[in-house]
């Protein structure tokens, strides 16, 4: 697992450039919320799911042959024909390593649906393992709260998504995300204390890799620093 935190928080920083910014247009026109990023994580999960059930549980070979060609459909944006899919998955596989990886697809292709209500229930019935998956359910669920405007819930989950990740690549992510929902909404001095703790806890000595992360929050830092205090 400690592998796989590795090969995150060294892919994530170029997939954060790009997600971020779209974050931005995104809680300005409502539109899916689901970012790059997060599809990134949940097929590197999804990936290593797949590699200790195999080896570990040939029990539950069968069921993650099933998987396959779900996931595979969730990689090329064929939405409903995954949420399909993974519906009958998680009713067929119900107790099993597969059928609570299918929670967590299900989820995820709910939210690129829009159907936030349906995807809130799938991300909170999937039962996260390790060290990156309970971070990351915990955002997906600030992410559903997000879409349907309880913004509270979705600051208070991103918040502790950044908490459970504690990574100087991603938990930056997730506090912007919530600095944002509370500049739209008019929170300013939230704001402003999202985007110092994540330059203060996250970012302080950050390196090459996390260096234009630390730039866009700063830029967002001193835009609402400067509005603050007009």
């Amino acid at each position: 697992m400690a592998k796989e935190e590795q090969d995150i928080n060294q892919e994530t920083p170029e997939l954060l450039e790009d997600s971020l910014s779209k974050t931005e247009v995104l809680l300005d026109e409502n539109k899916d919320l689901i970012s790059k990023v997060v599809i990134a994580v949940a097929i590197i999960i999804g990936g290593y799911f797949f590699y200790n059930n195999w080896i570990v549980e040939p029990a539950e070979q069968a069921a993650f042959e099933e998987i396959w060609p779900a996931q595979k459909l969730f990689e090329q944006d064929s939405v409903q024909k995954a949420i399909s899919e993974f519906e009958y998955l998680v009713q067929e596989h119900d107790g099993t390593q597969a059928g609570n990886l299918s929670n967590l697809y299900l989820g995820l292709s709910l939210l690129r649906d829009g159907k936030y209500e349906e995807a809130l229930e799938a991300i909170e019935a999937f039962e996260p393992a390790g060290k990156l998956t309970p971070g990351l359910k915990v955002g997906l669920i600030g992410d559903c709260h997000s879409e349907l405007n309880n913004i509270d819930e979705a600051v208070a989950n991103y918040k502790k998504a950044a908490s459970l990740l504690d990574s100087k690549s991603v938990s930056p992510y997730f506090l912007k995300k919530a600095g944002l929902l509370l500049e739209q909404n008019d929170d300013i001095s939230g704001a402003v204390e999202v985007y110092e703790l994540a330059m203060d806890l996250y970012l302080k000595d950050s390196g090459p890799l996390t260096q234009s992360v630390k730039n866009e929050l700063q830029v967002l830092l001193t835009r609402a620093q400067t509005v603050l205090n007009k």
